[in-house]
């Protein structure tokens, strides 16, 4: 076990940063000094980032962090997740200045973090959501819970009764709200990412459309509600976004293999070379060849391996083709997915 005892941190902060180059530069020799990887984002708006290592070396992380000048009255040490890994749950270790510190694409200036949704605690958010599933099996609400992640997350792991958009990136989540505005009009909105910073962006700009009565998110994510709630309303594996590709708080599996059907929610990247989707084929599945995220693409893979090295195909298959970039929700379909629970 020994090199593989650690942790992965989780954490953001906003904050005005004068300098991102020369926050980006200490933090690069920080996490290089520590032997951390992982990847931080660092922008004029502040700073996002998960890292991996040692115990010894995530907790001087978090003290040094706290104790620098910049995040000194805004960090605390309830503001870093932490979860079994370690250095080699990434690759590398990557820092760099970005426009903002979760990519939505939208410039900063305009929806800023300032105006962001009612944060709740995990044991309010949990309370709302026992509220909504009662009210929603009467039929009676005026309550949206929104999943602000990426469909491949919600797949495997997510919220009874949340309305999931299907969307492939965050940066396609405010085109998601402007075709869906209906959808959201004087409702009271209920929002969950991973570990809170989607919705820190994502409230503001649904609060920026002034059309939801109320908008709510959950402070600290799914990651601080599994600490508290391990077994509460959300079901299913916690998507992260490094070589573990999930963590489990309970031993419900709602997700199924693209091949045939059976309980699954272990995620492969496909195995055709140029593809970068992710894909659910259970053991069976794959001992009989069916590694790739579709036909497509599983096809693409015997073509390249008996052609020259060097050639690269671009990413094209069935799985990019069958989701457009703004997904349009019916009304009825929240009630749908509440009923299905």
């Amino acid at each position: 076990v020994g090199s593989k005892e650690g942790e992965v941190l989780l954490y953001y902060c906003y904050c005005e940063v004068k300098d991102p180059e020369k926050l980006c530069a200490w933090q690069k020799a920080l996490c290089q000094h520590l032997h951390l990887t992982g990847k931080v984002r660092v922008a004029s708006e502040g700073i996002n980032g998960t890292v991996g290592g040692s115990k010894v070396a995530t907790n001087l992380y978090i003290e040094v962090m706290l104790a620098q000048p910049l995040f000194k009255d805004l960090l605390c040490r309830d503001d870093f997740k932490s979860s079994a890994g370690g250095a080699h749950c990434f690759p590398d270790l990557r820092v760099g200045v970005f426009e903002e510190i979760v990519p939505m694409g939208i410039d900063p200036k305009k929806v800023s973090y300032k105006e962001t949704g009612i944060h709740l605690s995990p044991q309010e958010f949990h309370r709302e959501v026992e509220q909504y599933l009662s009210q929603a099996n009467q039929g009676q609400s005026d309550t949206i819970l929104l999943d602000c992640r990426n469909f491949y997350e919600s797949k495997i792991g997510h919220f009874q009764g949340c309305l999931a958009p299907d969307i492939r990136k965050f940066s396609y989540f405010p085109s998601y709200v402007d075709e869906n505005l209906e959808l959201f009009k004087n409702k009271r909105v209920l929002m969950y990412c991973t570990g809170g910073i989607r919705c820190e962006r994502g409230s503001a700009y649904l609060r920026s459309k002034a059309v939801c009565r109320e908008v709510y998110q959950l402070k600290g994510g799914i990651h601080k509600y599994l600490e508290e709630f391990p077994d509460g309303f959300y079901r299913g594996k916690l998507f992260v976004f490094d070589d573990r590709y999930a963590i489990c708080s309970n031993e419900d599996i709602i997700s199924a293999c693209r091949y045939c059907g059976t309980l699954w929610d272990q995620y492969k990247l496909c195995s055709s070379q140029h593809c970068r989707q992710l894909v659910l084929t259970c053991p069976s599945c794959r001992k009989k060849g069916l590694t790739a995220c579709c036909p497509v693409c599983q096809e693409k893979e015997l073509k390249v391996t008996s052609r020259a090295s060097g050639q690269t195909i671009k990413e094209e298959c069935e799985c990019t083709k069958r989701r457009p970039r703004v997904p349009i929700e019916h009304i009825a379909q929240s009630t749908l997915d509440t009923e299905k629970d």
